[in-house]
């Protein structure tokens, strides 16, 4: 029974540890929202303490007062961002002042992020700016770009170098300045259409790659507390409307007392099964509430008297003079082989030694039929009594 209390007890144990440790391998981030855009792995949201596991290294967004998802390049300060898909990995972002060539005359870049223009939408090409006063910018043949004008009565326009050449005028009146910029590819030549560069661009990132288990219908996420390896995860488990922290709780906290109840419940039938197979229980329980009866006799036989009774040394059929007494009527447990038996010889009764001898300390009567021994204890010789066990143990 020890045993098999302290194997439950490890088995209980092992499974708190797991649970634990199961708690802490994946860890439930949810989605969050601003501006209308969804924030959720890889991206994490700034200043709602969320754990450093819901995002993925460098992913970090914020949200400003007027409900703008902010990006900030490392080289290149914030881009508001516009639009995720998460399916498709792929994002579109914008200058936060709606004023992106302004960001291209400034160096755009993309290094240092974990993201990059479509290689295959977009072409890096050399654009020229021109800082004209207005009044030649209305005139001319090139494109303005109306969110560069300043108060100084000037305007900046736009042309390729490598497509068209500047009017000697303009090259003349105007600052030149050249800049790299990501520019749609198309096999049509754009002028004098020219596609506008203050557009939303669309960035893509690669790692982690979590477009399959968008396209699954599932989530992605870290698949362990520690490293940045990522997995996917079943949405209808965070959509339940507990944390996964809470759950591990309720399994566990409704879990080890169910548990305990199943240890205790088998250590009960392993009791029954044991009582079954081996029905002698102990002397002291039996004895003791045989001696608290109060005998009709008064007091019982002193041990001398007792030590004159037959004695019986069962052999491996245990066999008796009365094949139906096979029960001690003190203990209720059957005899067993090698067992010692005594007898009342008035009544032939059987009994084990040690039940009656305890009996008749404290009754002078037969606990089967209460009759009280006639016969001289003293004409009851030792030897005698010892010969029914010598002939039935011989015979085995």
């Amino acid at each position: 029974m020890t045993t098999l209390l302290a194997s439950s007890l490890s088995l209980l144990l092992l499974l708190i540890i797991q649970c634990v440790s199961g708690a802490h391998e994946v860890e439930a981030c949810t989605s969050m929202s601003c501006g209308g855009i969804e924030i959720k792995f890889p991206f994490g949201l700034k200043g709602h303490n969320q754990s450093r596991r819901c995002s993925y290294p460098r992913f970090l967004v914020s949200c400003n007062n007027q409900s703008q998802t902010i990006f900030t390049l490392p080289e290149s300060g914030d881009l508001v961002i516009k639009g995720i898909d998460y399916a498709s990995q792929i994002l579109w972002v914008n200058d936060p002042n709606q004023c992106l060539p302004r960001r291209f005359l400034k160096g755009l870049t993309l290094s240092s992020s974990p993201f990059q223009f479509d290689p295959g939408l977009y072409n890096r090409i050399n654009l020229t700016f021109l800082r004209c006063p207005s009044n030649l910018t209305e005139t001319s043949p090139l494109t303005p770009v109306r969110c560069l004008n300043d108060l100084a009565n000037s305007s900046f326009a736009v042309t390729y170098l490598w497509m068209r050449s500047i009017p000697s005028l303009l090259n003349e009146s105007c600052e030149v300045i050249n800049s790299s910029v990501p520019y749609p590819i198309s096999n049509i030549d754009p002028w004098p259409f020219w596609v506008d560069i203050g557009d939303d661009i669309q960035l893509t990132w690669g790692r982690p790659s979590c477009g399959g288990c968008e396209a699954q219908g599932q989530d992605c996420g870290f698949s362990k507390d520690t490293g940045l390896q990522t997995g996917c995860f079943s949405r209808s488990q965070e959509s339940s409307g507990l944390p996964r922290g809470v759950k591990y709780g309720l399994t566990i906290g409704v879990g080890i007392p169910g548990f305990l109840c199943l240890i205790g419940l088998g250590c009960f039938m392993c009791g029954k099964i044991r009582r079954r197979r081996n029905p002698r229980p102990s002397i002291d329980l039996p004895i003791s509430s045989f001696m608290v009866q109060s005998s009709p006799f008064g007091t019982g036989l002193d041990g001398s008297t007792i030590e004159k009774y037959p004695m019986t040394l069962l052999g491996e059929s245990r066999r008796l003079p009365k094949p139906s007494d096979n029960i001690c009527s003190i203990c209720l447990s059957e005899y067993e082989p090698k067992e010692t038996l005594r007898t009342i010889p008035d009544c032939n009764h059987y009994f084990h030694a040690h039940c009656i001898d305890e009996w008749l300390k404290m009754n002078a009567t037969c606990p089967v039929c209460r009759n009280s021994p006639t016969h001289t204890p003293s004409s009851i010789s030792t030897s005698s009594s010892m010969s029914p066990s010598s002939s039935l143990s011989s015979s085995h």
